[in-house]
């Protein structure tokens, strides 16, 4: 059976020229992208642009992780159902009968988000990626943008890019994490790593002040983080999706656990996601969980 994930524009449609790509994320077993005479072997994080091609699954062991545009899509192999167009990929027809909703269709249309700068989800600003800017009034002191993530959930900061080449060895580091209203400490810590593992437990913050010293140094870097509040119905489904994945890293497969961290990442949570994705990797060390992360930390 096909399952759909969808990441809807909050203007309700995706343009058919934002999405003329398919990018495959993860491949099981024996998949060919077939163009007139030629045929192709599937692999993980090649792209396929060729309207005229057909993705066909060999097997019941097939099936692709594939990324269009916005929109998120697992292709399952079935009797009735093995051959993919990509042009019906890229602008699927409209059903007459609406499908039931499926359980990860459900979870993803709670998070329908654009990539528009200016997109809130919850009136929490999304950011595509945890950049950084340049202080105005401190060449010593280096700025996050807003780091987003969701409520009591684990996160990862990794700061090696942002601290300069002479501070990344021999140096200590103090990561001091406060509520941004109060002044409460959050987390106060001093570390080796360039980077930090936090858990903001505490449901009533929203918002965060983020501060990393380097040690006997002027240099700093600073921000905020920005708690995403679900509501008790997101709740549910974050929870199912996310216990699937966790479940999965006991075993032989991954789809699960790439579909929850791509998921995470597109939607602007990427601290989120590499925390989970190296959570995955040191439970069971798939291969394909580390040639995803090999080529998203790109």
């Amino acid at each position: 059976m096909r399952v759909v994930l969808y990441f809807i524009l909050i203007f309700g449609f995706i343009e058919s020229s934002f999405a003329q790509e398919v990018v495959v994320k993860q491949v099981d077993g024996n998949v060919e992208f077939v163009v007139g005479e030629k045929r192709t072997i599937v692999k993980d994080f090649s792209s396929f642009t060729e309207k005229t091609g057909v993705f066909i699954l060999k097997d019941k062991n097939s099936q692709l992780f594939i990324r269009i545009g916005d929109k998120l899509d697992v292709l399952d192999f079935s009797e009735e159902k093995y051959k993919y167009p990509l042009k019906e990929l890229i602008a699927p027809k409209q059903d007459l009968e609406k499908p039931n909703e499926g359980f990860l269709d459900k979870y993803f249309s709670l998070f329908s988000v654009s990539h528009d700068d200016e997109v809130k989800i919850n009136g929490m600003m999304v950011a595509e990626k945890s950049g950084v800017l340049r202080g105005d009034n401190d060449i010593n002191v280096t700025e996050f943008k807003p780091i987003p993530i969701i409520e009591s959930c684990p996160f990862k900061i990794d700061f090696s890019d942002q601290i300069g080449q002479k501070y990344l060895q021999d140096c200590k580091y103090k990561i001091v994490i406060t509520d941004h209203y109060t002044n409460d400490t959050i987390s106060n810590i001093i570390t080796e790593q360039t980077f930090c593992l936090i858990d903001v437990k505490n449901k009533k913050v929203s918002r965060c002040k983020l501060e990393i010293s380097i040690i006997n140094t002027a240099k700093k870097i600073s921000g905020s983080i920005e708690l995403l509040h679900l509501t008790q119905a997101e709740k549910e489904s974050f929870n199912q999706l996310k216990a699937k994945a966790i479940a999965e890293s006991k075993t032989d497969e991954s789809i699960y656990q790439i579909i929850f961290v791509e998921s995470l990442r597109a939607i602007g949570l990427s601290a989120n996601a590499s925390y989970y994705l190296d959570l995955f990797i040191e439970t069971n060390n798939h291969p394909k969980l580390v040639n995803y992360k090999d080529h998203y930390t790109k």
